[in-house]
């Protein structure tokens, strides 16, 4: 069933809130026959899934022809100093080059409002279970971060309402090596590790290898007609 989903804040208190993002390509949500792809993109204090924390997380929901519902969601969710003092040499040169361990300290979202402002974008876009895919580069991770939610902050609501199934653009990379050799890499600017810049290169990404490789045949087309896929 469609309807049109709300454009009412995702959350909202005496001091701070956080909106549905403006830029809409359409009004109505999505159901299975849009073939929905949830863009997900994890910044970590680490990645033992059993005792690092989740600092960022970036949602751009696309059908499954890989148009936007809207610009996409970036929420950062605030840690105690101590919280971050235990990350590894690599995640406090990365994050604090990128600005993100000074956010986090300064966000105003605790874990609880973060994990639940997530889960409702999602929802609003796609009420129903399961008929939507977790789709990123290398997102078996951050799948698997917000399934296990080791401390038990709300994450894995999001986990339970996606599809068993993943769409990893790593994979399409890994393909496209072995069996296009000659294919150009996807040129796309360095990564500043923030989780919307990751998300969005994700999903150009993948429309460039949709392109390059995933040319209609007049065959696949007569095989497709026939009923045979």
């Amino acid at each position: 069933m469609k309807f049109a989903v709300s454009s009412e804040p995702l959350f909202k208190s005496a001091h701070n809130e956080i909106k549905m993002p403006v830029n809409r390509s359409r009004s109505s949500n999505l159901s299975s026959e849009d073939k929905p792809l949830v863009w997900v993109d994890l910044e970590m204090t680490g990645l033992d899934m059993n005792n690092d924390h989740i600092l960022e997380i970036a949602i751009i929901i696309t059908d499954g022809e890989l148009n936007k519902v809207d610009d996409g969601i970036s929420l950062i969710v605030k840690r105690p100093k101590t919280v971050l003092d235990n990350m590894n040499e690599w995640c406090i040169s990365t994050h604090g080059l990128s600005g993100l361990t000074k956010q986090v300290l300064t966000s105003p979202f605790s874990h609880q409002t973060v994990s639940k402002v997530a889960y409702e974008y999602i929802k609003r876009w796609i009420p129903d279970p399961r008929i939507s895919v977790i789709a990123g580069n290398t997102v078996h991770m951050d799948l698997r971060f917000l399934e296990m939610d080791a401390h038990k902050e709300g994450w894995s609501r999001i986990a339970s309402h996606l599809g068993y199934r993943v769409v990893d653009v790593s994979s399409f990379k890994e393909i496209a090596a072995r069996w296009y050799p000659t294919l150009p890499l996807k040129s796309k600017k360095t990564s500043k590790h923030r989780a919307l810049d990751d998300v969005q290169a994700s999903i150009d990404e993948l429309k460039y290898y949709r392109q390059s490789i995933f040319k209609p045949t007049e065959r696949s087309v007569d095989v497709v007609t026939a009923g045979i896929l």
